[in-house]
């Protein structure tokens, strides 16, 4: 890789490898791809992982989701049981 050899190339690769664990975990956990943000994290090294860092969660938080049902129980989509099934499992 680039003309380094042995010690060089792992000083470099580590590093970059753990970024690109990192930012995929990261990303993963907010909804989005993990295998792009790994690519990312390994091209970019901290970058990667600060941009994971930084974006928003796609899944929304269990408040969001927990307004969701509320507004399904109030359509009559579902019934206040399995609303009040759902709501104890977001709310542990």
């Amino acid at each position: 890789m680039f003309g380094l050899k042995g010690p060089e190339f792992i000083i470099i690769l580590v590093p970059l490898a753990v970024c690109a664990i990192a930012s995929g975990n990261i990303a993963s956990k907010k909804g989005y791809s993990y295998s792009a943000f790994a690519l990312l994290g390994l091209i970019t090294g901290l970058i990667g992982v600060i941009v994971a860092a930084v974006l928003p969660d796609k899944r929304g938080g269990d408040a969001d989701t927990l307004l969701k049902y509320k507004e399904l129980l109030e359509k009559g989509v579902i019934t206040q049981e399995e609303f009040d099934k759902k709501k104890s499992e977001l709310i542990k």
